[in-house]
């Protein structure tokens, strides 16, 4: 889980939309979906965010909670080490909420710590179908209470996040891994490092090996950005280049050695960001994922409702809801 662990410490956001505006919290039609949701609850329920991350969805139940004085009891648990609580320490106004949940790090939700009967509420955003759907099911049924419920907003085949995320997974993985391009320039910076070592690196720009290998970079750069060419890739492929270019253009003014480690360090984060998309796919519920949650909901005696939740006219995610 480090791929995750390292995304929630470092992100600064409470979801996994962290170039998004609602980064901070969920809004609009979302935020309106749970509020509605929260609004038939009793006072001092007991609720479980299931993948909580940093705390989105937590937070607008806490929201909802002391708007309404409904004294709701809060937990998110998260198969992540996540720390929300340091990762906001300067936010006053987040951390006003984020205090009233507790958080359970480290904790697959095929394997919660509640008491049985003890929870009023299962909620999740984006978190119930990364683990295994029908172990977690077991595990939330232990802990419902009587009349208990379980509410469920996950990843839809056919909405724009899922196909984005598919291009993104693709141009990354062949950028990273099949594409020479990270190799070349690390080869590039490596014999630059040597040069600078020797106290030759004045003439760096005449080096016959910086100019065979830039030309080569060069070539690689125009190649990908031929077979990315289509607008759905443009972002995912900008945010890369975006990144080896100005490393390019510092290498003769700069200590190569330290421009090494930033590509490294700028490789291995886009390398966790490949690694969580590619879960995100995985984790996506296709109808037979959902026959399959629907059938054995009906051995435990509940019923499932599962809808394709729109914004704007377009999928953004399946509803689901187990009574």
């Amino acid at each position: 889980m480090n791929h995750w662990s390292n995304y929630w410490s470092s992100s600064k956001t409470l979801n996994s939309f962290s170039e998004s505006d609602i980064s901070k919290g969920y809004t609009g039609e979302i935020k309106r979906y749970w509020f509605d949701i929260f609004s038939k609850l009793k006072p001092g329920s007991k609720i479980v965010d299931i993948g909580c991350g940093n705390g989105a969805l937590a937070c607008l139940a806490v929201e909802y909670s002391n708007s309404h004085n409904l004294d709701f009891v809060v937990h998110g648990i998260d198969a992540a080490d996540i720390k929300p609580i340091d990762t906001f320490k300067d936010d006053k106004k987040l951390l006003g909420l984020l205090s009233k949940v507790t958080f359970h790090p480290k904790t697959p939700a095929e394997k919660m710590p509640f008491k049985r009967g003890a929870i009023d509420v299962f909620i999740s955003q984006f978190g119930f179908e990364y683990s295994d759907i029908l172990k977690t099911l077991s595990e939330c049924q232990k802990a419902l209470a009587d009349n208990g419920s379980i509410h469920i907003m996950a990843h839809h085949p056919n909405s724009v996040i899922s196909q984005d995320t598919k291009s993104g997974a693709h141009v990354l993985n062949e950028i990273l891994h099949t594409s020479p391009l990270f190799i070349q320039v690390d080869l590039l910076l490596d014999i630059a490092t040597q040069v600078y070592q020797s106290g030759q690196y004045q003439a760096w720009n005449r080096n016959p090996y910086n100019q065979s290998i830039t030309h080569t970079i060069k070539w690689i750069l125009d190649t990908v950005k031929k077979q990315f060419h289509e607008e759905k890739y443009a972002n995912w492929l900008n945010d890369i280049i975006s990144r080896v270019i100005p490393i390019l253009q510092n290498l003769s003014t700069s200590n190569p050695q330290l421009l090494r480690q930033h590509l490294a360090h700028d490789f291995n984060l886009l390398d966790q960001h490949r690694a969580r998309l590619e879960e995100q796919i995985k984790a996506t519920l296709t109808n037979t994922n959902l026959k399959e949650l629907e059938e054995n909901t009906l051995k435990l005696n509940r019923s499932t409702v599962s809808t394709t939740f729109n914004i704007e006219n377009q999928p953004f995610a399946w509803s689901i809801t187990i009574e």
